[in-house]
């Protein structure tokens, strides 16, 4: 299944939030983070969300908005709402929030189609330009850029 961001078209503003670690002191069935997430499709600007698993088993949402207005309004109704139903706790102190601008898609890593070096090896001879072109594969990879090899 595609992920929602690859259908959205930039600039858009993305929200990760997620519990905080003093969240295991609350008592109710609802966290801060769901809130936050049951608000955010009644919201202006909101453009959709994404929810995951990190690797300590906690959740992660990921929210897309149309603007940063729209986003810090989502905050104000949130932290309003978890002030009101998690002791006067403000929204910071229950959950961590970093959002970041969306300017541009990078495209995304797939394999390559042809299975051919594109200088053979029989060509190559010990010199820097060999080495050079060898290793240019691998630093193309760790670039995030396609290579052959």
């Amino acid at each position: 299944m595609a992920s929602l961001v690859n259908k959205l078209k930039p600039p858009f503003y993305v929200a990760i939030i997620n519990d905080g670690e003093n969240i295991k002191t609350f008592n109710d069935e609802v966290s801060p983070t769901d809130e936050m997430v049951s608000i955010a499709p009644h919201q202006p600007g909101f453009l959709g969300l994404e929810t995951t698993w990190d690797k300590q088993g906690r959740w992660v949402t990921a929210s897309y908005w149309a603007d940063i207005d729209s986003e810090k309004a989502w905050e104000h109704k949130g932290d309003n709402r978890i002030r009101e139903q998690f002791g006067g706790r403000a929204l910071k102190e229950t959950c961590a929030i970093r959002v970041s601008q969306i300017n541009y898609k990078i495209r995304s890593i797939k394999e390559l189609r042809a299975g051919i070096l594109a200088i053979p090896k029989s060509s190559m001879s010990a010199s820097i330009g060999a080495l050079v072109f060898s290793a240019f594969p691998m630093i193309a990879e760790l670039l995030g850029r396609e290579s052959v090899r």
